[in-house]
Formats: C-alpha cells, structure tokens, sequence
C-alpha cells in the first residue's frame, strides 16, 4: 500500500465565467464555473458539484473494493448524492451535509446481511469522507428479487 502521493490539478480560466480543471496526468479537461446560485452558468460543473460527486464516487469505489475482497456477489450500484448548502452565523458559506443513496442490486437474498456491514465499512474507509468536516450520511437501499428495503448508516 502507497503511504503518501500528490494528485495535481491545474485550473485554467479561458472566459471571463467558466475554466477547465485539467490533470498533468492526462484526465481529460473538465469545464468548471460557479454555480447558478452564484452567478455561473448552468450546464457546468462547478466546485460544489465536485465536492459532492467526491464524496459519492469515493464511496462507490471503496464500497467496490471492500465488496471485491469480501466477494460479495451484486451486479449493479449506483450512489445518488445530494449536499446541502448552509450560510452560517459567521456569514460563510459551506456544505454542511452530504447525504449518499447507494442501491445496490444483490445475487442473493441471504447476502443482505453482508452488504450492509460492507456499507457500514465503506463509509468508515473512505477517504475523502475522512478527510472533510462535512456530515455524511448514508442510507443503502438493497435489492434482489424480493422488495426492496432501507438500511440508515451513520450520523443524522
């Protein structure tokens, strides 16, 4: 396992309201601008929208990991995430909650059990969560080819 590495972004504004994030790494150009909200246009994501497609992707990813280890069998996820804006009594502005929807579908019924201490694992092994102030909060949704039910982890 790594102990440390440098991820590099370099933001490059090219009009007077939107720019581009690009990796020397070779990721390909993402536009980026402010959020409607503050006067950007819409269409484009903006640093809020990354904040909390870090988070969502983040805990896909390690929910993957940790479920590849654990081989447990589920042939879809997706994560839905929303994060909510809050301006404070000191007038900043911040996203004080993001809350993560992950439905996964499962093999079996009797793996249930199994993917949601996976759920629970995921949200305490990921990074980006770990590395934020941020309230994160996950509510996993299973299904198989029984009715689906609801599972809340973490904080409310």
């Amino acid at each position: 396992m790594i102990e440390s590495h440098d991820y590099s972004v370099d933001v490059r504004w090219t009009t007077e309201s939107t720019g581009f994030a690009e990796s020397p790494e070779g990721l390909p150009p993402l536009e980026v601008a402010a959020p409607p909200e503050f006067g950007g246009p819409t269409g484009v994501w903006s640093p809020e929208h990354l904040f909390v497609a870090s988070v969502a992707s983040c805990f896909a990813t390690t929910f993957r990991a940790i479920a590849a280890l654990s081989k447990l069998d589920h042939s879809a996820l997706e994560v839905q995430a929303t994060g909510t804006l809050v301006r404070g009594e000191d007038r900043k502005y911040r996203i004080s909650r993001v809350l993560l929807r992950p439905r996964m579908t499962l093999s079996d019924e009797g793996h249930r059990e199994r993917a949601q201490r996976i759920v629970e694992k995921a949200e305490a092994a990921c990074l980006i969560t770990n590395s934020i102030r941020t309230d994160v909060r996950v509510v996993a949704t299973f299904e198989t080819a029984e009715p689906a039910e609801t599972a809340t982890v973490g904080s409310a």
